[in-house]
């Protein structure tokens, strides 16, 4: 049964024992994968010294959203999403065991490993989302996603800012071997919540492709979300190339250390975490389609600084109000999804929307990346930064922003 707090307290929430347990478990096996991430990425531009190395691991990560996600969202309904996630959380932890020894053999292999564990990660990430509109009330659902972003968050504060000193203290196996047991981690307690999800649908194999459709021609029939999305899917086109190329703009563009690079990493997920702390409070209390609007004209001004002022100290200022940006946009899209999608068409639709993002994001990444190999990632951060400002003054123009 859904929980009831007041609007006022949202660390109330996590009085709901089933939710403490998802956000304490998320935070572990976050924290080992923020660490990894950014130790796998150095490891990836010091050896190849190449902006587009750096963006072919990002593709890897992207591409099986564009081959499986809508796929998966049609099992996630089907399957029991608890013995789901838990599945996942063990495949996933046995992948990133595998990393110390593919990297020894080949760079490829990397993208490959990978690519599986995104593919795994497709039906993991729906009955993750599927989890808050299950345990709360719609009213509760804007607070419920914003403090579980903001816990999420926390641990990209602590993995960022442990990133660097990780990186150097530890072999680079040390490393995905402790984000390997976070995953186990997440595994337990997923294992411990008690509730149940609404009963998966009873398994068709006929109706795969129909029911694929009918988690896209949900989104499509809902002006709302198919405005909401379409908006969010161009911003993404314009500027989530961004975040690879953080690599390059700290170590090549600021010349940083890797220390640095983790400061500035840190500064992003500070931003993010505020941001979403504040929405948790006041959010209910602000139109979802307005604060969207702020986000992306925040994030659109301040890439476009950073590509033009490529100075340490501005930059991280500018990463902080990256991140205050991010859980601007990020947070309301996720909990519109969340309230307007029926609990018996989440996995697909969710799915839907997360495979039409990623796909934004993989050619984002391909565009900025190669963008950034033929000028510079100063010039990349600057033209998408103002592109995204401009698309922030076509969303305002939107009835559907105005009524959100």
């Amino acid at each position: 049964m859904a929980t009831s707090v007041k609007q006022d307290l949202p660390f109330v929430l996590l009085k709901e024992r089933d939710f403490g347990l998802l956000l304490t478990g998320q935070f572990v096996s976050n924290l080992g994968d923020k660490i990894h991430y950014v130790a796998l990425g150095i490891w990836v531009f010091r050896l190849t010294g190449n902006p587009l190395a750096v963006g072919a691991m990002a593709i890897s990560t992207l591409l099986p959203y564009l081959l499986f996600g809508l796929l998966a969202g049609v099992y996630v309904d089907r399957w029991e999403k608890k013995r789901t996630m838990i599945v996942c959380d063990v495949i996933r932890a046995g992948l990133v065991a595998l990393l110390p020894f593919v990297i020894s053999i080949s760079l490829d292999l990397v993208y490959v490993v990978a690519f599986l564990l995104t593919t795994v990660s497709l039906l993991f990430s729906p009955a993750k989302m599927a989890v808050i509109p299950a345990l709360f009330q719609r009213e509760k659902i804007l607070p419920a996603t914003s403090l579980a972003e903001s816990v999420e968050n926390v641990t990209e504060i602590l993995g960022y800012a442990l990133a660097g000193v990780v990186t150097v203290l530890l072999s680079l196996d040390k490393v995905f071997y402790l984000d390997s047991l976070t995953f186990l981690v997440s595994a337990l307690t997923i294992s411990a919540m008690s509730f149940r999800f609404e009963a998966p649908a009873k398994p068709v194999e006929t109706r795969v492709f129909t029911e694929i459709g009918q988690g896209l021609s949900f989104i499509a029939s809902s002006k709302p979300l198919w405005h909401v999305l379409a908006v969010y899917c161009l911003a993404l086109l314009v500027f989530s190339g961004f975040n690879p190329l953080i690599f390059v703009y700290a170590l090549k563009a600021l010349g940083t250390s890797n220390f640095g690079l983790g400061m500035l990493e840190m500064m992003h997920a500070v931003g993010i975490t505020l941001g979403g702390l504040a929405l948790s409070f006041i959010g209910p209390k602000l139109s979802k389609g307005r604060l969207m609007i702020a986000g992306y004209l925040l994030a659109g001004v301040t890439i476009a600084l950073l590509g033009v002022f490529p100075w340490y100290p501005l930059a991280a200022a500018g990463f902080l109000f990256t991140g205050l940006s991010n859980a601007l946009f990020l947070i309301p899209v996720q909990a519109i999804f969340q309230e307007l999608t029926p609990a018996d068409l989440r996995g697909r639709v969710f799915a839907a929307r997360f495979t039409l993002t990623r796909i934004s994001f993989m050619l984002s990444v391909g565009l900025l990346t190669f963008g950034a190999s033929r000028t510079s990632v100063q010039a990349v951060y600057m033209v998408s930064g103002l592109v995204l400002a401009a698309i922030s003054l076509l969303a305002f123009r939107l009835k559907s922003f105005k009524t959100i």
